[in-house]
């Protein structure tokens, strides 16, 4: 059972301080009429007097007031529980955490700026699935696939360049773990192959683009992951994040202060540029768009959300539902009976014969 104004349950606290009320009065009414005449021959000397009827009214009134005040709690019967079909996308975020990240061209810096505005868009994605996977030298699912957007703001906070133990920048293994656990969804939902590629899914990258590999451009670059993600049903969007100019990477103490920069083999300070001609590419390969988060107040997330809007939703796990049926109103008929009753039982009894 659950209450829909639990708030009013403050008002039965009212109920104890009445019926001390009333046992007060009936005491001093007593040692009032003590000091007129013996208790004993009230009765006899008043017509109808009755202590007991009295006492009956006081405890037919605190029993309506309670159970008015408990109707107006309007308490809700829970029903069976049912199976609610979902629909939604799944949307994966694939974030740098390489060092680079660590640059300040973006305030705070590239990382915890993404941070930031992937944790301001989870409450608009709530009805999708939302998971987290981040990439340096390697790359492993932060968060999986979840409605739980907290668990994922959880998971996002503990993002850093420390997550992945190898230092790099591969974007093509975030992508391949991307495409892992789509396939591991398929597989576990026993998706045909003819269904494969009808499930709406975004791929969310986002990266400042120093990724060595992709600079050589040798071989087919994403091309191949790109051709599996979309049989996957997959879209991709890719965000550039960070300046073009030249940015050096800040190294940072327990307490977060800067004390110093980091240098290459010959102890000059190493620059990192936000590179949107790999991303561009990458893009391009992957079958996506490259936004430049840099150039967007919102890092370019309002592109996640038309890309969102535009995508059929699928069907994702059904969630319990209860529902509640109201259950005030035989408080209230009861509130109501009482206090007829209490009209119907007089404080004096009535004495035939009587003038």
């Amino acid at each position: 059972m659950k209450l829909g104004s639990p708030f009013l349950v403050l008002v039965l606290a009212v109920l104890p301080a009445m019926l001390w009320l009333m046992v007060r009065d009936e005491r001093l009414r007593h040692l009032r009429l003590s000091h007129l005449v013996h208790l004993r021959l009230v009765p006899t000397l008043v017509a109808g007097a009755s202590v007991q009827r009295r006492r009956l009214r006081a405890r037919i009134t605190l029993v309506a007031l309670a159970a008015i005040a408990a109707a107006a709690m309007a308490p809700m019967w829970p029903s069976a529980p049912r199976l609610m079909p979902r629909r939604g996308l799944d949307l994966l975020f694939v974030v740098d955490v390489s060092r680079s990240m660590r640059a300040r061209d973006v305030r705070p810096d590239r990382l915890e700026r993404a941070k930031a505005e992937i944790s301001a868009a989870l409450p608009s994605l709530s009805e999708h699935r939302v998971g987290v996977v981040a990439f340096a030298g390697t790359a492993f699912v932060q968060c999986p696939l979840t409605t739980d957007t907290e668990a994922v703001q959880l998971f996002l906070r503990d993002l850093s360049p420390e997550t992945v133990a190898q230092g790099g920048s591969a974007l093509a293994a975030g992508l391949e773990v991307a495409r892992n656990a789509f396939a591991a969804e398929d597989a576990a939902a026993n998706v045909g192959t003819a269904d494969v590629g009808r499930a709406g899914r975004v791929v969310v990258v986002v990266s400042d683009g120093e990724d060595h590999d992709l600079l050589e451009g040798g071989g087919e670059g994403l091309k191949p992951v790109g051709e599996e993600l979309k049989k996957l049903g997959a879209v991709v969007v890719v965000i550039g994040v960070g300046s073009t100019l030249g940015e050096p990477i800040p190294v940072t103490n327990v307490g977060g202060e800067v004390t110093g920069y980091v240098k290459d083999g010959r102890g000059q300070t190493v620059l990192t540029r936000m590179s949107p001609e790999i991303l561009t590419r990458a893009a391009s390969d992957l079958g996506g768009a490259f936004v430049d988060g840099t150039a967007a107040t919102d890092l370019g997330m309002n592109e996640v959300f038309a890309k969102v809007a535009s995508l059929e939703k699928r069907e994702l796990e059904s969630r319990t539902v209860v529902d509640y049926a109201d259950a005030s109103w035989p408080l209230l008929a009861v509130g109501l009976f009482m206090m007829m009753l209490w009209l119907l039982v007089p404080e004096r009894a009535t004495v035939t014969g009587y003038q």
